[in-house]
């Protein structure tokens, strides 16, 4: 069952209402992208980390599915978020913004392998949440390193699970 017939059957619109909808969603996030691909909420200007990483995600899933998203606004998402990457300050614990933003440059043949294996071998203890060990894991196994891939994906199941040493989320 794709979205789309899902999307019909629920009454929704048809696919050219809802492609005419997708391409005015994508026009009006672009208007809230600042000169260096981050995103604001309600206007352009310095953007949360992870909400970066989420509109990005949504302008690759979008593309992926054959919506048009301008190049040079895609660029500007993808290097704003290599830029956070890059300057992303240490964390004990947290890391949930970094691993989702590393999954989505991962997805799209942006990431640093470098960087996933640091965090994936120094800091996957430290990732706050199930998701984000999950995304980590996903990018990872987007590289082919599986190895990783599988540890991360298990840490997020002990995680759910709550046989990790912390308490459940």
């Amino acid at each position: 069952l794709s979205m789309q017939s899902m999307v019909e059957a629920l009454g929704l619109g048809d696919r050219d209402r809802i492609d005419a909808r997708i391409k005015r969603s994508i026009d009006q996030i672009l208007t809230r992208q600042s000169g260096n691909g981050g995103f604001g909420l309600w206007q352009a200007g310095a953007g949360d980390f992870w909400l970066d990483a989420y509109v990005t995600d949504l302008l690759s899933r979008a593309r992926a599915t054959g919506h048009a998203v301008p190049d040079t606004a895609f660029r500007l998402a993808l290097d704003n978020l290599r830029n956070r990457v890059n300057f992303a300050p240490d964390f004990d614990e947290g890391g949930e913004d970094l691993a989702y933003a590393l999954m989505v440059l991962a997805r799209e043949g942006a990431a640093n392998m470098g960087d996933l294996r640091y965090y994936a071998d120094q800091k996957a203890e430290a990732l706050a949440t199930p998701l984000a060990a999950a995304q980590l894991g996903a990018a990872l196994a987007l590289y082919g390193d599986q190895t990783r891939a599988d540890r991360l994906f298990s840490r997020a199941a002990r995680m759910i699970e709550g046989t990790d040493g912390r308490e459940a989320p």
